[in-house]
């Protein structure tokens, strides 16, 4: 039998295959990711290691396709960490299922570890301290990891309030879109608030 022109597998195709499996199931196991790629299990053995590069696999598809990609980190810092937050907003909220896994695992890739030489190289040359960089960092990406999953949560998260017991609640939420609108705007409060307590920070202020 001759052989398939195109290979049924290279490391690009086991990556999108993963964000799939995992934004339709929210979980990812070898057996599955088999499944859906047409393969045997011992087939992905033949490209991959086992889950943990399956994972970073999963990520570099993310750095891949988000738009963010190209990145001009020659901007200001805060215009540049906001970029870099939007891009990263909209990459996770096209894959929610996924960010259960990448959330936790740790950052091996190089092409990780030469994204966040430039951001701590842009947070340096604006005067953050070194002990202040990763916290920084950390915090900007769990607001963003968490505004991700809110984008694709239920527009309405409160709800049965009644007025005679809870006025206040009741008051600000008339004043809350019932849409996606709802999250999306927390998320540019949120960004806002995070980027102006990051400037508060700085030796001058």
């Amino acid at each position: 039998m001759p052989r398939p022109r195109t290979p049924l597998l290279d490391r690009r195709r086991i990556g999108a295959a993963a964000l799939r499996l995992a934004d339709e199931k929210g979980t990812l196991t070898i057996p599955a990711l088999a499944r859906s790629l047409g393969v045997a299990p011992s087939a992905l053995y033949h490209h991959v290691s086992g889950r943990d590069e399956i994972i970073s696999l999963m990520r570099e598809e993310l750095a891949l396709t988000t738009e963010g990609a190209d990145q001009d980190w020659s901007q200001p810092w805060d215009r540049a960490l906001e970029d870099w937050a939007r891009s990263y907003l909209a990459a996770f909220a096209s894959h929610p299922g996924a960010v259960p896994l990448l959330a936790v695992a740790p950052l091996a890739e190089p092409f990780m570890h030469a994204m966040y030489e430039k951001v701590a190289a842009l947070l340096l040359a604006a005067g953050f301290a070194e002990n202040q960089v990763m916290p920084l960092v950390n915090a900007l990406e769990s607001f963003i990891l968490g505004s991700a999953l809110d984008l694709v949560s239920p527009p309405v998260m409160v709800s049965d309030v009644t007025r005679e017991t809870t006025p206040h609640l009741s008051a600000v939420l008339d004043q809350t879109p019932t849409d996606r609108t709802r999250a999306e705007r927390s998320f540019e409060l949120g960004l806002g608030a995070m980027l102006a307590g990051f400037r508060y920070l700085l030796p001058d202020n």
